[in-house]
């Protein structure tokens, strides 16, 4: 079948909302409206439940919760429609790909998002309660939140060791709420009159809470009860420890793709092999710097080079001002001559730099002589 203009207007939908490698202003004007109305009805549905702010400012928080959720449904619709296009071909088929997307996580938050606005007008009175489901819709911020995708990727790669721990608490909790029960249940029949009953004391114990509303009074119990303690500190220390290193290591790799693509881009690496841009990847840096801060100061000593992928920058002395940009760098004359700094450098805007140190400088000279004859001769035209 030859496409026709709505397999191409569906195309194109599909790569300014659902396509994670879509770029551009129109893609990020669009996911700024959607987070805005995101924060905006959740916000509202927050502070309308203060009976002054809704009595006073009901009409504005109605407003937002009907276009929001118009803005909602008509978002799943149109995600519903050109799920379709999914370049891994995930649910291309018209009628089950598209049952396969609507029983994905996002896609269950998306409509849980608008479903209480529509249940309130069908359920009785005493069942309205269901709005407040509308809260579900801050989950929606896991679309464009790359901190909320991290912590998804840590828990299915940590789940095993999660698991484990969880499986030793979960022992611990058992263990511990029996013998506190043989201990207390004749001295507090009231507090300890069931393991199940037990299992209060020794949640709250474990977690460090202590809310010291049930406590135990016999010497067997106190003892045990301060064993449990120690113990809790280690075992609930432990999915702590490994959600941690989880993130640092999800971390780490989002840091390092990010320089690859950065030093993928730069014109004077262009020559160099994967194995290469893998290397000085991991020897640089990201700096995000205001407008109008001073990076370089002449008379310093030299301590690193700078690649640009964002922003402007100035440089300059008492006889020279010079404007670099995206794909140039500076700061290398003085880590090869090894003298002071002779120019001033400042960020003219926002700016996004790759730091190389020193050290990292010179050892990645020294072995890849095609990269220092690069430099060496932009040297021959750029004061940096």
């Amino acid at each position: 079948m030859v496409p026709g203009l709505g397999d191409s207007l569906r195309a194109y939908v599909y790569a300014l909302i659902e396509d994670e490698d879509g770029q551009g202003p129109t893609r990020q004007a669009v996911d700024g409206v959607l987070v805005t109305l995101i924060v905006l009805s959740v916000g509202a549905d927050i502070l309308g439940t203060v009976k002054s702010i809704h009595e006073e400012w009901y009409a504005l928080i109605r407003s937002i919760d009907v276009v929001s959720t118009l803005a909602f449904t008509i978002e799943y619709i149109v995600r519903l429609w050109v799920c379709v296009e999914d370049r891994d071909g995930r649910y291309n088929r018209p009628v089950l790909g598209r049952m396969r997307y609507a029983v994905t996580p996002l896609a269950i938050a998306d409509l849980m998002a608008i479903l209480p606005f529509y249940l309130y007008f069908l359920l009785p009175d005493e069942l309205r309660l269901l709005r407040l489901f509308r809260l579900m819709r801050v989950l929606k911020l896991a679309r464009y939140s790359p901190a909320l995708r991290v912590i998804e990727v840590v828990l299915l790669n940590q789940r095993q060791p999660l698991l484990a721990a969880l499986s030793v608490v979960a022992v611990l909790l058992i263990i511990s709420s029996g013998l506190m029960y043989f201990a207390e249940h004749q001295a507090q029949p009231e507090a300890f009159g069931s393991i199940p009953a037990a299992m209060w004391w020794a949640a709250v114990t474990m977690s460090t809470v202590g809310y010291g509303d049930v406590t135990p009074v016999t010497v067997a119990g106190k003892a045990l009860a301060g064993v449990v303690s120690l113990l809790g500190i280690g075992m609930f220390a432990l999915p702590t420890a490994i959600l941690g290193a989880g993130f640092m290591e999800e971390l780490q790799k989002y840091k390092f793709s990010t320089i690859v693509a950065i030093v993928a881009r730069a014109e004077i690496f262009s020559d160099l092999s994967p194995g290469q841009i893998a290397e000085l990847a991991a020897m640089l840096n990201i700096r995000r710097l205001p407008s109008r801060y001073t990076i370089i100061h002449a008379g310093e000593h030299a301590d690193a080079m700078y690649f640009i992928d964002e922003g402007k920058v100035v440089l300059r002395n008492a006889t020279m001002r010079r404007v670099l940009g995206p794909g140039d760098f500076f700061g290398e004359r003085a880590l090869l001559d090894g003298h002071v700094r002779t120019i001033t450098v400042v960020t003219l805007n926002s700016c996004r730099l790759l730091e190389l140190r020193a050290g990292d400088f010179h050892n990645l000279i020294a072995k890849d002589g095609s990269l220092r004859e690069a430099i060496v001769e932009r040297m021959s035209r750029d004061p940096g």
